[in-house]
């Protein structure tokens, strides 16, 4: 169990909703979320902050519903993401699974890490994504399932407006696994609600988990060191799922939908409609590079189909950032009305006309 300081845990209530009461009991702090009291030491280093503190966990451990020593390392390490894999285990001997299920396990979720980075470090396996990588730290438990955790390191934070690495990373596999988790349920037409950006390789390590078509869990919690829009989330994927998620990566081999390497630019001008979420907002206080945003949806133009792609694109001001801010928090699609530029600096490809922005509704 990691070693926690009582400032830690103090830290760790305040964020999680926990109030510290005017009163003290023997010295203690006492902190209620107002239903529920616990004690904290008044310091570290005292005859029985060790025991106190045990006794805290374990009351944290009713109260959340999870191991003492998941809440001890959330306490310790406010900035590791956690990334985790469970599978039943049947018919074996408790506590172990075939050698061949456990190694194809962990080589998928290697490869979904892999190519989860490589998209959003936008690099080929190389130094960004290999000391990504290599900074995961791996933890393994089986009793009646075989539960694998990883731990994912945040990383420098690049811009105020956009997440470390690290989490841009975790969310990118957990976007992309939620969207395989659609798609399959949704049957036959399920590929079309796939992003274009979703490659082949991706379904191919994700099936890998669903050995012997059993169901398999993926969850994800956010590190309490950086807030995190998204909510912890455990996306299930029912028996069957390892076979259907391979038919889709051959689907999507055969179909010419995934993008390995980026597509060429689309011959376009004049008025054009790109329609869906916000990925990345960026705005440059102390230069001309300002109110941009990455727009990950469907764009259209008049005559042509639509199709799926990620542009960035110019706003007009900063009450129109403030709009795309606010359904980015808030997970609302946007659609986006401007003007197709191959010129603006900065990979931007639309100039949103001046009341060209709108919400659209809630992410499906």
């Amino acid at each position: 169990m990691a070693d926690i300081g009582v400032g830690a845990v103090s830290s760790y209530l305040s964020e999680a909703g926990w109030s510290r009461s005017d009163q003290t009991w023997n010295g203690a702090a006492i902190w209620s979320n107002g239903q529920e009291e616990v004690l904290v030491p008044p310091r570290d280093g005292l005859g029985d902050s060790a025991a106190r503190l045990k006794d805290l966990l374990r009351a944290l451990e009713s109260f959340e519903n999870r191991p003492a020593g998941e809440i001890a390392r959330d306490i310790a390490y406010p900035l590791l993401d956690t990334a985790s894999y469970r599978t039943p285990v049947i018919g074996q001997p408790e506590g172990f699974i075939p050698l061949e299920s456990g190694l194809g396990a962990l080589q998928g979720l290697h490869d979904l890490f892999r190519i989860a980075a490589e998209t959003v470090l936008r690099s080929p396996f190389g130094t960004p994504v290999a000391d990504l990588l290599s900074g995961l730290h791996l933890g393994t438990t089986t009793s009646q399932q075989f539960s694998v955790t990883l731990l994912v390191p945040l990383g420098e934070e690049s811009s105020p407006a956009e997440p470390p690495p690290g989490r841009r990373v975790l969310v990118e596999l957990y976007e992309a696994a939620f969207a395989v988790r659609r798609a399959v349920a949704a049957g036959p037409t399920g590929i079309d609600s796939l992003p274009d950006s979703l490659s082949p390789d991706f379904c191919t390590a994700l099936s890998t988990l669903g050995t012997s078509d059993e169901s398999f869990e993926l969850g994800f919690r956010w590190a309490r060191g950086i807030a995190s829009p998204q909510p912890d989330q455990v996306l299930g994927f029912p028996p069957g799922s390892g076979s259907l998620i391979g038919e889709l990566s051959d689907q999507l081999r055969g179909s010419g939908l995934a993008r390995v390497a980026a597509p060429g630019l689309p011959d376009l001008s004049g008025p054009v409609t790109i329609t869906g979420r916000l990925e990345t907002l960026n705005d440059n206080e102390t230069g001309s590079d300002r109110w941009r945003v990455k727009v990950r949806g469907t764009l259209r133009s008049a005559g042509r189909p639509g199709t799926r792609r990620v542009l960035w694109v110019r706003l007009p001001g900063q009450d129109s950032y403030d709009v795309a801010l606010a359904a980015h928090r808030n997970h609302q699609r946007v659609e986006i009305t401007g003007l197709w530029t191959d010129t603006a600096p900065n990979s931007v490809r639309i100039i949103a006309d001046p009341d060209g922005l709108r919400v659209v509704g809630d992410n499906p």
